[in-house]
């Protein structure tokens, strides 16, 4: 039997194969492998998975804001000889894609694009394994929307087939929970209790949780109902962050060295209809720096939240727009059992260079920053060390 190139695989099966990918970052490594390939399957769209990316959202936003969805990656580096003794190599980093089908690197946690590689990035040498995605919101001159902290997507229906049944949930001004549906004239305040402050939203299980400052976490259904899911932790930090961790959800709690900034209007005044003044931003105050942070699992044979003194190999990863769980083992050379996280006013630092990420090491309980323990940077693109790759 004759063996058959793989530039010679027929059209309609080299079609089918595209039909089955994944994501873009699959469908870009596709069409690098030959000419035949690259013609059998055309260039991912940039509205394939997500309706217009400008959004012409309701008050309080002033402007049509850009809607920015990009995917966390593990980038894997192939080693053109399978016989090599030598380790692969893997980073982190989050990737998004220009009109024309170019990838786009950014760090996973300052969001800052990495316009640096210190080699050619083939992509049949590199694979990109998703690990979650994130969605941020940004004005016309790219700049996050002031007020909104955390944004998710939310389908309407999984089955529907309307590119533009879908709705973004949001956290306004660090308290507010709040949804908006692709067209609509205004903005559904969820929860219901004015008292009620919340941290963060995430998606863990296809179902959408989000937590409040007091440690209390809820799922919202479908219907916009949010339910109370677990007991409250009422644990004393003044920050929580919700990450999911081979599909188990946890909460991280940040202790500040002082009180998280207030979002407030002129004067600190509202209109009459409760409406958020044009003139609007946080208290002038600097941000508050992190001192300890505590991590809880929901113990579910026991109904109740326990303390996790140790990750082992796990990294939580706390990121602007997501927070993520990877697994140090498959980062060769990278340590385990910490929390990466950016820190007060760091969040308008200048990357990964401008010391803006720090590092809590849950063996010892000490945080610095990852400037000055370089072995903790690894796990990031680009390489410090270019001979490593």
């Amino acid at each position: 039997m004759t063996s058959i190139q793989w530039a010679d695989l027929p059209k309609e099966l080299l079609e089918m194969i595209g039909k089955r990918l994944d994501s873009r970052v699959d469908t870009l490594r596709f069409r690098a492998v030959c000419t035949s390939w690259r013609s059998s399957v055309s260039l991912p769209s940039s509205d394939q998975e997500i309706p217009p990316l400008i959004l012409n959202l309701p008050g309080p936003i002033s402007y049509a804001p850009l809607f920015f969805q990009t995917t966390i990656c593990r980038m894997d580096h192939v080693r053109k000889d399978p016989n090599s003794s030598s380790s692969s190599k893997s980073w982190l980093v989050k990737v998004g894609e220009s009109n024309y089908g170019k990838l786009k690197l950014f760090n996973p946690l300052t969001n800052q694009e990495i316009k640096y590689s210190p080699i050619a990035l083939n992509l049949l040498e590199f694979k990109f394994v998703e690990l979650s995605k994130a969605f941020l919101l940004k004005s016309p001159h790219g700049f996050s929307v002031d007020g909104i902290n955390k944004v998710v997507l939310f389908r309407v229906s999984a089955n529907s087939s309307d590119e533009n049944e879908f709705g973004i949930l949001a956290i306004f001004h660090e308290v507010e929970l709040a949804y908006w549906k692709y067209g609509a004239e205004s903005w559904i305040t969820l929860g219901g209790d004015e008292n009620v402050q919340y941290d963060d939203i995430t998606v863990c299980n296809e179902r959408v949780y989000v937590v409040d400052r007091c440690g209390t976490v809820s799922w919202i259904s479908p219907v916009l109902n949010v339910t109370q899911y677990y007991p409250s932790l009422y644990c004393f930090g003044g920050q929580k962050d919700l990450v999911e961790c081979c599909g188990d959800l946890y909460v991280v709690d940040r202790y500040l060295d002082g009180e998280r900034r207030r979002w407030v209007g002129i004067d600190g005044l509202m209109d009459s209809d409760d409406e958020i003044l044009p003139n609007v931003g946080f208290t002038p105050t600097h941000a508050p720096k992190a001192i300890d942070f505590r991590v809880y699992k929901m113990d579910e044979d026991w109904g109740k939240w326990i303390e996790v003194k140790s990750l082992d190999d796990k990294v939580f990863v706390l990121g602007m727009d997501c927070s993520f769980s990877v697994s140090c083992k498959e980062f060769n050379g990278v340590k385990g059992n910490c929390i990466y996280y950016m820190d007060g006013d760091d969040y308008v630092g200048s990357g990964l260079s401008g010391g803006s990420i720090h590092v809590f090491q849950l063996e010892d309980r000490s945080i610095h920053k990852l400037a000055v323990i370089p072995e903790f940077s690894e796990i990031f693109w680009p390489p410090s060390n270019v001979s490593s790759v």
